[in-house]
């Protein structure tokens, strides 16, 4: 005769043995760095001797500290800038190649636009350090060609931060374009159907149809987005160094050079813990504005 509550009991054992790798992969690369490094953040470490105890004197001086201060605005600025580029620009090109009618031409704009994924970010910073050139680079000759002039893209303070921003996006776009893919073909062809009936085009149609039936992939390619816009370090670095100034400078960039640079390991894991507390007090607001927007019926 089965027994119900030993199958039960059977199930739970074996879906604990199969959820246990990806826990234990959280616990020693996720959760044990997050809880060691705000330890770390307690005491004063520059590894050459032995730890002092800080308190939370480390804190008080990133109040102080005008740089620190400078590079997490950089960081929310950047990362909220990408955040609205990547889903437009995303949302645009997904709209565009589903209404291309041949098939390979819809298979060939995917590849191109999800090709940039696949290169690491210091090679694409590279190539568009080249590109964004103030004297020999194509973006400024098209713009004097058309009597623009030249634009310092990477050494006016007041641009190199949007420029970083159109590079990151340019490279990380495909993925964004990707999600809404999936999430267009996931729209009932009836409702397209009944909004074509009732008249619906243009703007109104992609703002009353396309947008709150998407809504779920916009929150997610937010969501995702910005977590991993914050810890941008490659781009800036290769383009810039973080400068003119601090003006490219970003929050995991200042933590690199006080943690792995000047040796202040104490003071760099306080920086790394006020940047995971950026990301987590973002991420739950965007779950509780979520339920005023998204659609998920």
């Amino acid at each position: 005769m089965l027994n119900i509550a030993s199958l039960k009991k059977t199930k739970a054992r074996l879906a604990l043995l199969f959820v246990a790798p990806t826990m234990l992969g959280i616990l020693a690369f996720t959760a044990g760095p997050i809880a060691f490094s705000f330890i770390l953040s307690l005491f004063y470490w520059d590894v050459l001797s032995p730890m002092k105890f800080a308190g939370l004197s480390h804190y008080n001086y990133l109040l102080q500290d005008d740089v620190a201060v400078t590079t997490l605005k950089n960081t929310i600025y950047f990362a909220v800038m990408v955040v609205i580029l990547q889903n437009i620009i995303g949302f645009s090109l997904a709209m565009a190649v589903r209404n291309v009618a041949n098939k390979y031409f819809r298979y060939f704009f995917r590849s191109v636009f999800f090709l940039p994924l696949v290169m690491s970010g210091a090679t694409v910073s590279v190539f568009m350090a080249y590109f964004f050139n103030t004297d020999f680079g194509i973006v400024n000759y098209y713009l004097e060609l058309v009597g623009i002039g030249s634009v310092r893209w990477l050494t006016s303070t007041q641009m190199v931060l949007v420029t970083t921003v159109l590079v990151y996006a340019w490279q990380h776009i495909g993925i964004t374009f990707i999600l809404f893919l999936g999430g267009f073909a996931s729209i009932p062809e009836e409702v397209i159907v009944a909004a074509d009936i009732d008249g619906l085009t243009g703007w109104r149609k992609i703002f009353y149809i396309y947008v709150p039936m998407v809504s779920p992939t916009i929150f997610f390619s937010s969501v995702i987005g910005f977590i991993h816009a914050v810890q941008v370090f490659d781009h800036p670095y290769i383009l810039t160094r973080g400068g003119p100034g601090d003006a490219n400078r970003t929050a995991v960039m200042y933590i690199y050079e006080k943690a792995f640079q000047d040796l202040e390991f104490g003071y760099g894991s306080t920086l790394a813990i006020i940047l995971f507390l950026i990301i987590l007090i973002a991420t739950i607001l965007q779950f509780y504005v979520q339920k005023k927007w998204v659609f998920y019926e």
